[in-house]
């Protein structure tokens, strides 16, 4: 009689499984964050861009008052204080998502060494019956050899 495989280890397998999972979604959370802070980042280099053009614009056009000139310098003073805090935003969302990159690649080893360690018992357990149901048709085979043998 047979018996049906069973992994001892089947919950703690599960368990590794859906911990390698939310890694998967953790990592892809964090890096849909970094290129959201990238796209932030970018869009105020731009308007940082345009705030320097524009004061040059404004000196081109002739006679600039100096509420205008400080207006513009502010602007300017502004946009480049938004960059350099955007900046530190999408440095610390690299961080992060190295971090959940970690995260995942450890998860992804533990579950690899689980379903390794299934897959090796799951064979061993084929072998051991495949050993039985041979010991079986063995100990058939010898009975009838005796019985026409007597």
């Amino acid at each position: 009689m047979t018996q049906a495989f069973r992994f001892r280890l089947e919950p703690v397998r599960a368990l590794s499984e859906r911990r390698e999972t939310e890694a998967q979604s953790a990592l892809a959370a964090a890096l849909a964050d970094e290129t959201a802070a990238r796209a932030r980042l970018a869009d105020a280099e731009q308007e940082s861009r345009a705030a320097v053009l524009g004061l040059g614009s404004c000196m081109r056009g002739g006679s600039v008052t100096g509420a205008q000139l400080r207006a513009q310098e502010a602007w300017i003073g502004r946009t480049a204080g938004r960059c350099e805090s955007l900046a530190l935003d999408v440095d610390r969302r690299v961080t992060e998502s190295d971090a959940r990159r970690g995260v995942l690649t450890e998860a992804a080893r533990d579950h690899e060494v689980l379903e390794r360690l299934r897959l090796k018992r799951a064979a061993e357990h084929r072998a051991e019956q495949a050993r039985q149901e041979q010991e079986a048709l063995d100990e058939i085979a010898l009975g009838l050899h005796r019985r026409r043998s007597a």
